[in-house]
């Protein structure tokens, strides 16, 4: 198992302030370690500029146990859809509105494959308040899966 995580299973923590860029998103590639501890005490990960930051996903992991609940799925789906946020999330680029979009999008996946009851996309849509359209969700869902 150590030898997965270690190889093409690993998740590189983009939240880290060496792993955001100073356009509000997060590298494409993972980062070594800061070379100074004093440039990581500098930038807060819960300050970064523009960046996705712990605050965020903490609000998505609260928002997503919300639409869980709402709808009564098993609560483990949340576990999954950050899961696949995560690992999204270590190798692409995002602002905060492609972070929220994946997040909607990766807890959608979840619900689809691990529930028999398929949550409704345009109830996902409903949640956004119409910030996202299916077009938005079905492109991001594309670029998870690929």
């Amino acid at each position: 198992m150590r030898r997965q995580e270690e190889g093409p299973y690993r998740v590189y923590d983009y939240l880290n302030p060496a792993y955001q860029r100073s356009d509000g998103t997060t590298s494409a590639t993972p980062v070594a370690m800061l070379d100074s501890a004093a440039s990581a005490a500098s930038t807060s990960s819960s300050t970064s500029a523009g960046g996705v930051n712990e605050d965020w996903r903490s609000k998505i992991c609260e928002w997503s146990y919300q639409v869980i609940d709402h709808f009564d799925y098993d609560r483990e789906i949340v576990a999954v859809s950050l899961s696949y946020l995560d690992r999204y999330l270590c190798v692409k680029p995002v602002n905060k509105r492609q972070f929220q979009l994946v997040a909607m999008t990766t807890l959608y996946l979840a619900c689809k494959l691990y529930d028999h009851t398929k949550i409704r996309m345009s109830a996902l849509i409903e949640l956004s308040r119409g910030y996202f359209t299916e077009e938005h969700i079905t492109a991001m869902e594309e670029s998870i899966l690929t």
